[in-house]
């Protein structure tokens, strides 16, 4: 390929997130031949000027930080705002937007109008919006209030209509098909179709590589007195067996709460066998030490970690890094990482608790389902407000825009595996025995699952290392 397509490819790549380049950055792109690692110059900081310049591209390229690494696109540790109403409207109109781009590639959406147009155009109209009210009428009719960034609509959805027993969350963006009511009083769009950012129907391709699995695992709790400690031993063991399986083992993702902390609920030193929060991580870097130096370990926090409660959660501190081998590297959550180039979206997965109560008939046992969900709705946390802290930043970090190849959760202690067209998703399982507060509510844990993906073919194993009974 010649340098001048390779270099309109580049500045499209940025001009798509919104980012200028100047000439002598990208002579130094093009000098340093990055390929998929082109994403690691995707700083915070490059987000926010909106400009990338020739120091900036030296100073990511050369900045030894282990924190900073190839594999993952953004960095959030320098996100800070003051949650004005500024801040929030900024925060939604980046949600809006972006996924209101997703919706409108959809074949089903051409000819789609502002909705202050639409109000004004009897017959058939096509509108995107985001949900900002639903009810349900006297008669049994589905009701939806939906705004763009300039005005909004009730949608009313007839009861007879198989659309009316789709799940509808809040916040979510979606793309409304049917006709315009003009009569008395305000415009009223009844629906015949919902159209959502969705996955595309696609046929993932694979070569006949060797296999190179991706091993995901969550929810570790080092420092819970509940820490499944010998179960954990037995997967490193494993790691270690040589077996032709282990030995295709090449990344290890360790997707939040690898830690129990403290204070995280009331009366927390009650269940703890390691008090002092450093104490856990050091524990936690011995046992990371002990996993195979050619295996890549990444490590997210989750909400017991000791990172800022609201999303996107930065990479853990500097405490643990220094403790760590070289073969593990922090990531923040959310985090696609760019593996055998292939898409791994992971994500700890706070916002499930929140499908789990808006979705009539969800619970933590069909969890796949939800995170089934969050791929339909391209978020991954739809519901603003409720127990998921979002940050309100000027851009929206939960949007997938890039549809991943695999995509990882963990946070509710189940496991789940599943594919939504051709995404192979899990739930990761916990090394943690059920807690008190999982046997009040009647859950139970499974635990001690080690999740393999082959990113060079359609190959999934579970591995269980909880003791054969």
């Amino acid at each position: 390929m010649s340098s001048t397509p390779q270099k309109e490819k580049i500045l499209e790549f940025f001009y798509s997130k919104g980012i200028l380049v100047t000439p002598e950055a990208l002579e130094k792109i093009m000098m340093n031949n990055l390929g998929e690692m082109i994403r690691s110059l995707l700083t915070s900081d490059v987000i926010d000027t909106g400009y990338l310049t020739e120091k900036q591209v030296y100073t990511i390229l050369t900045d030894s930080n282990k924190t900073r690494n190839p594999y993952f696109e953004v960095d959030y540790s320098n996100l800070k705002v003051n949650s004005s109403a500024d801040e929030f409207r900024k925060y939604f109109t980046s949600r809006f937007e972006k996924l209101k781009k997703i919706i409108l590639l959809s074949s089903h959406m051409r000819g789609t109008l502002p909705i202050s147009k639409a109000k004004k155009t009897p017959g058939k109209v096509k509108v995107v919006g985001m949900v900002s009210d639903t009810s349900v009428t006297s008669n049994g009719h589905r009701k939806l209030l939906i705004e763009d960034m300039e005005d909004s609509i009730q949608v009313i959805i007839m009861k007879k209509n198989p659309v009316a027993s789709e799940i509808i969350l809040p916040d979510e963006v979606l793309g409304v098909a049917g006709s315009v009511s003009t009569g008395k009083g305000d415009p009223v769009i009844f629906a015949d179709e919902l159209i959502r950012p969705d996955i595309p129907n696609r046929v993932a391709e694979f070569d006949n590589a060797p296999a190179a699995f991706v091993g995901s695992l969550s929810d570790i709790h080092v420092g819970s007195k509940t820490f499944r400690k010998d179960d954990f031993l037995s997967m490193i063991k494993w790691l270690n067996s040589g077996s032709e399986e282990s030995k295709q083992l090449k990344y290890l993702i360790l997707s939040g709460d690898v830690v129990d902390g403290i204070g995280v609920y009331p009366s927390q030193e009650n269940d703890l066998e390691v008090l002092n929060p450093l104490e856990q991580y050091s524990i936690l870097a011995e046992y990371i030490s002990g996993i195979p130096e050619d295996i890549k370990v990444f490590i997210m926090p989750g909400n017991h970690d000791a990172v800022r409660l609201a999303e996107p959660q930065p990479v853990l501190p500097g405490a643990l890094k220094k403790e760590l081998p070289e073969n593990a590297f922090l990531i923040p959550n959310p985090c696609t990482l760019l593996l055998e180039k292939r898409r791994v979206l992971v994500y700890h997965g706070m916002s499930l608790n929140d499908l789990v109560e808006l979705i009539p008939g969800m619970n933590y046992s069909t969890i796949g389902e939800a995170v089934k969900e969050l791929l339909i709705r391209r978020h991954l946390a739809p519901r603003y407000g409720g127990k998921t802290p979002l940050i309100p930043s000027a851009t929206d970090y939960h949007v997938i825009e890039e549809v991943p190849d695999i995509f990882i959760t963990g946070h509710v202690h189940s496991h789940a595996l599943g594919e939504y067209k051709s995404v192979r998703y899990v739930n990761s399982s916990t090394w943690q025995s059920q807690t008190d507060y999982q046997r009040m509510m009647n859950f139970s844990p499974n635990p001690s699952i080690l999740t393999l993906f082959d990113l060079n073919s359609r190959n999934v194993v579970k591995k269980d290392f909880k003791p054969s009974e």
